[in-house]
């Protein structure tokens, strides 16, 4: 498929953080074919390379499945570092388990709370980085958008998995020290989650997933409504 002129097989995406079966590869290979046929413009950070697509596909299956039933698949954990700790950190907010409780074996409803929260979530990690070379370099993969088809079977080089290291001990550094910052971050993606929802009941939509044609423009409306700044952020 074609994503941001670069073909992407979505069948060839990163091995999963967590357990899962045939079924629900399917299921979620069903959801995002057509989601990304939206070219959703405020989700591109999301919706823009082979790892943040796996990133979604990791989030959408925690919240469908619900905490409870999740189980970590070890060796694929070792493999990301930097998607695990993503995951890893916002799992374990109350923000997301309050999310999880609503969006629980709905496919539709996770998908597109998954799609938010890792736009959020990644725009704000991509902003915090921003001025320091070495950790943006690890970070820049999962949202770069050149040619992302490189073989995630290979073993990292020397070099990356520094670089990977350094990038997990900067990010968990950055949620500890920032820690009111990011639970707003993930108050907020809530809080958008409630308006969207608000907006879908005005509308009348007839199905969930028809309201990933509508995030782009309610994400305007949300941020020039609630959360405008002099300089335009997903934290506000």
């Amino acid at each position: 498929m074609l994503i941001n002129g670069i073909e992407i097989d979505l069948e060839k995406l990163e091995k999963p953080l967590l357990l899962v079966s045939e079924d629900e590869e399917f299921l979620f290979l069903q959801l995002i074919q057509p989601t990304l046929e939206y070219e959703l413009i405020q989700c591109q950070l999301a919706l823009s390379t082979r790892k943040s697509i796996s990133l979604v596909r990791d989030f959408w299956l925690a919240l469908y499945k619900g905490q409870e039933k999740l189980y970590i698949n070890s060796g694929h954990a070792l493999l990301y570092p930097i998607r695990s700790i993503i995951f890893e950190l916002v799992t374990q907010a109350e923000y997301f388990k309050r999310l999880s409780k609503k969006s629980f074996e709905d496919e539709c409803l996770s998908l597109i709370y998954a799609v938010v929260l890792v736009q959020f979530v990644l725009r704000w990690i991509k902003e915090r980085f921003s001025d320091n070379k070495e950790v943006n370099e690890a970070l820049k993969l999962l949202y770069r958008t050149t040619d992302d088809n490189e073989d995630d079977q290979t073993s990292p080089s020397r070099e990356q998995s520094i670089g990977q290291a350094i990038a997990v001990k900067a990010i968990r550094f950055e949620v500890r020290e920032n820690s009111q910052e990011f639970a707003s971050l993930l108050y907020q993606t809530y809080n958008f989650l409630h308006y969207l929802h608000d907006i879908e009941k005005e509308q009348k939509e007839t199905t969930k997933l028809s309201s990933m044609r509508n995030v782009e423009d309610v994400l305007n409306r949300f941020y020039n409504k609630r959360y405008t700044t002099n300089k335009a952020t997903f934290t506000g």
